[in-house]
């Protein structure tokens, strides 16, 4: 079955009678309406927003801790921190975190003035 290719699949589908292509299709639409009730249910905005000011506040209250540290947040939740930032990436995936939160954290310096 492995070498059977998606254009000889099509091939075979438009050789079978309507009434067949017609109960393929509702197979098809069954197995993606199962396929759409598996998938995590999609996170709102305001949970997103929620979130990414958790992060922030994390980060301004823990930036001191973490200078020249990577770092991987989940809200207010450290993942994993280290001076390699791919390293931490895949420990924040290892961690099941799909799209990982990663700062690198650096001193900040005041703004240079100049002037009167």
């Amino acid at each position: 079955m492995a070498n059977i290719t998606l254009e000889q699949v099509k091939e075979e589908i438009l050789m079978l009678p309507h009434e067949d292509r017609r109960q393929l299709q509702q197979w098809l639409d069954e197995q993606a309406r199962k396929d759409a009730s598996q998938a995590p249910p999609k996170e709102s905005l305001e949970e997103r927003m929620h979130r990414y000011k958790q992060t922030q506040k994390w980060l301004q209250e823990n930036r001191e801790k973490y200078i020249g540290q990577w770092v991987a947040l989940e809200g207010d939740r450290l993942i994993a921190a280290g001076s390699d930032g791919l390293k931490v990436h895949a420990e924040a995936k290892a961690a099941g975190i799909e799209v990982p939160f990663l700062e690198h954290i650096v001193e900040e310096k005041e703004p240079f003035y100049a002037g009167w």
